[in-house]
């Protein structure tokens, strides 16, 4: 959990942080506890998702990551209670086939401060070459 003292700011970074780590070991603990029950989302593939379908995608997913890193994370938060965060993971591994990958994602979430805790309620992910 992050810290309570860090500022908003420096609290969703380390989430984020925390959540891209778990793609990499298909953990999905991070996401089940600041993903919004009613969050909704836009997948890299286009498709519209849901917090069961994200859940889902995470435990699902058959690729073996080597690494997965956030970088260039820009949080802004407005009014101490809602925030907009954006950045890039890369991840690179092998997939089901045995084929090596490298991929970059640009994402933007959204955040709003429930019940003393940051929720994600929204998010869109784009691939990048």
């Amino acid at each position: 959990m992050p810290a309570k003292k860090s500022t908003p700011e420096a609290t969703i970074r380390d989430i984020e942080d925390k959540w891209e780590a778990g793609v990499k070991s298909h953990d999905t603990s991070v996401a089940q506890t600041y993903v919004a029950d009613d969050f909704r989302g836009v997948s890299s593939k286009g498709e519209i998702i849901d917090k069961k379908k994200l859940l889902s995608e995470i435990k699902k997913d058959t690729d073996v990551y080597s690494a997965t890193k956030n970088g260039k994370v820009d949080v802004r938060v407005f009014g101490g209670q809602f925030a907009v965060a954006t950045g890039v993971s890369t991840e690179t591994g092998k997939d089901k086939a045995g084929q090596s990958f490298k991929r970059s994602f640009r994402w933007t979430d959204v955040w709003v401060m429930r019940k003393d805790q940051w929720q994600c309620v929204a998010s869109q992910a784009m691939l990048v070459k």
